[in-house]
């Protein structure tokens, strides 16, 4: 018989990926309709049912979505909500001029996007808030160029700590400041005594949930995986087969769009394999990242309707796919929540 461990901390990790993030948000609009229908609470959100949030890039502005307060308290947006976000903002943070473009050569010579479009949305969503006033626990990944490190923005050194506090709004630019598409983002803390310039922390996080979970564990250096709940999350992937006459004699040109697709999944990968053992097939660690057909990219930037369209449909198929395994999650969410509350 299992001996039934004590759930201390759930933790919500969300990958990088751009555009695919809506097919993170349509999985988690899934799981906070079922926590509604679990609890007999039609006011829960996926905020009340974790304790710690990860976010790399556009996972980073899921997890600030999901966890910035209202004037009461209570979570401002729900999962249907940061899907909206996505659905109405894709094509204004993903707008260039034609100037841009052409000067960019998409991508090759210049950033791709100026942050124009994405800092307006940024603008919209989150005003003049402050990562402190975030409703839990989380860390969002982003590259350090001033010091040459990585960094990650947390909600609980926030508070702690005026040095450690930006506006939403600049974490968020930080955070998704991908590099050949925005330019770096230039922060400054909101007491206005760190200055800093930011990439997005993808390069070295695009899936952060190994990273949560050292976060959690550098908290309660008691704790170990038995007493987590952790559910993962990415955008989705597709893997690359490659014949080694075919590309023998690729250069940078040939290799920028199969080789970052290659890179980030091999990273997404190693940290899910790494986890997978550490949890040692408990079933309270669940990995979903569904497979892109070869019919469509896994561009970070594609805002047309129709991969749009095809990504939220992705997103649908996923829950259809693992739902006995998103259900059981929600579940032991609800009773691990109940236990806490006793």
């Amino acid at each position: 018989m299992n001996k039934k461990y004590t759930i201390h901390t759930r933790i919500l990790s969300i990958d990088g990926g751009g555009v695919r993030g809506i097919v993170s948000a349509v999985i988690l609009a899934y799981l906070e309709k079922k926590l509604q229908q679990l609890s007999g609470n039609s006011d829960a959100r996926i905020a009340d049912y974790f304790d710690l949030f990860a976010g790399t890039s556009t996972g980073g502005l899921i997890v600030a979505g999901l966890l910035l307060p209202d004037q009461n308290g209570r979570p401002k947006y729900c999962a249907e909500d940061i899907i909206e976000l996505y659905l109405k903002n894709s094509k204004i943070i993903f707008q260039s001029s034609l100037f841009q473009g052409i000067k960019s050569v998409s991508g090759l010579l210049d950033v791709k996007y100026d942050e124009e479009g994405a800092q307006f949305v940024y603008n919209q969503y989150f005003e003049n808030r402050e990562l402190k006033e975030l409703l839990k626990p989380c860390l969002i990944p982003a590259y350090d160029l001033t010091r040459g490190k990585n960094y990650f923005f947390r909600q609980h050194k926030a508070i702690v700590s005026d040095r450690h506090n930006f506006y939403l709004k600049d974490v968020m630019r930080s955070a998704t400041a991908a590099i050949t598409y925005f330019p770096p983002a230039s922060v400054t803390s909101v007491n206005g005594q760190e200055k800093r310039c930011f990439i997005d922390g993808g390069i070295f996080a695009v899936n952060p949930s190994l990273s949560a979970y050292a976060e959690f564990r550098y908290l309660n250096k008691h704790l170990y995986s038995k007493n987590t709940m952790m559910f993962s999350l990415g955008g989705g992937r597709q893997d690359t087969y490659l014949e080694c006459d075919q590309i023998k004699h690729w250069g940078a040109m040939e290799w920028r769009d199969t080789g970052s697709n290659l890179v980030t999944t091999s990273l997404s990968d190693a940290s899910n394999y790494q986890l997978e053992a550490v949890y040692n097939s408990n079933p309270n660690y669940l990995r979903i990242n569904p497979f892109i057909d070869k019919t469509h990219s896994t561009s970070l930037d594609n805002s047309e309707d129709e991969y749009i369209k095809y990504l939220y449909q992705l997103g649908r198929q996923a829950i259809v796919y693992n739902q006995v395994a998103l259900n059981n999650f929600a579940s032991q969410l609800v009773e691990s929540h109940k236990d806490g509350e006793l």
